[in-house]
């Protein structure tokens, strides 16, 4: 009888072990992605204008320029693409 509550409290410490070993690897893994979060949230700037180039601001990833979409001007319309065949397959 006295093995079997042994056993019975070695199971409840196991799976209480196992459940803060989770628990504080789930804590953890939160900390870290806070902290690469923060750290991209400060140095990120720097870091785009490094590879982007100087002219991107910190947190302005617009363009300078404005693109209107209701009334497009030429240089941002698409070349209109007319479709030709050479031969035709009837279908029936």
């Amino acid at each position: 009888m006295n093995r079997m509550v042994i056993w019975r409290i070695a199971g409840i410490a196991l799976v209480a072990g196992l459940a803060l070993f989770l628990v504080s690897l789930l804590i953890k893994l939160v900390l870290v992605v806070l902290a690469v979060g923060l750290t991209l949230r400060i140095v990120g700037g720097y870091i785009a204008s490094r590879f982007f180039g100087a002219q991107l601001g910190r947190g302005r990833w617009q363009q300078p320029q404005i693109i209107s979409i209701d009334n497009p001007t030429p240089a941002y319309q698409a070349i209109p693409v007319t479709a030709s065949y050479d031969r035709i397959i009837p279908i029936g």
